[in-house]
């Protein structure tokens, strides 16, 4: 079906001769990786910008100041984690999906490294509140 509007262009999942970025992370199309020796390329510090917000809004000031080690972390892999999907655009093998939130959600994946590979902690009282509303709703 045709739309009025024109069709938003999805910057966050690309791929072209140089770089792929999935779910807004950028890596070498070559080798899949974040730091590549071989291109050279480094985007750990363009890829941290993306994900900052969220790690200051999850972690506290002191886990933020002492555990998270920004351009100096560990870099992402992604070489044979990825092909290329639906219209070109870049998705992950296991669900030949673009964006795949499984696979590629960088966030999660950085706050499970920040914590040792726990999920993000829910607070005792908006866990509260949520079972005060479903109560409320029976």
């Amino acid at each position: 079906m045709d739309s009025q509007f024109e069709e938003v262009e999805d910057y966050n999942n690309v791929v072209d001769s140089y770089s792929v970025t999935l779910n807004g992370f950028i890596f070498c199309t070559r080798h899949g990786l974040e730091v590549c020796e071989k291109c050279p390329t480094d985007n750990r510090s363009a890829n941290n910008m993306v994900v900052e917000d969220m790690l200051h809004e999850k972690l506290t000031e002191e886990e933020y100041n002492t555990k998270w080690k920004g351009d100096e972390r560990e870099p992402f892999v992604i070489t044979h984690k990825w092909t290329r999907v639906n219209k070109g655009k870049p998705g992950c093998i296991a669900h030949k999906k673009v964006a795949c939130e499984e696979c590629f959600n960088w966030g999660e994946k950085l706050y499970r490294g920040i914590h040792g590979g726990r999920k993000p902690r829910v607070s005792r009282l908006s866990r509260k509140s949520k079972d005060r509303s479903t109560d409320r709703l029976e």
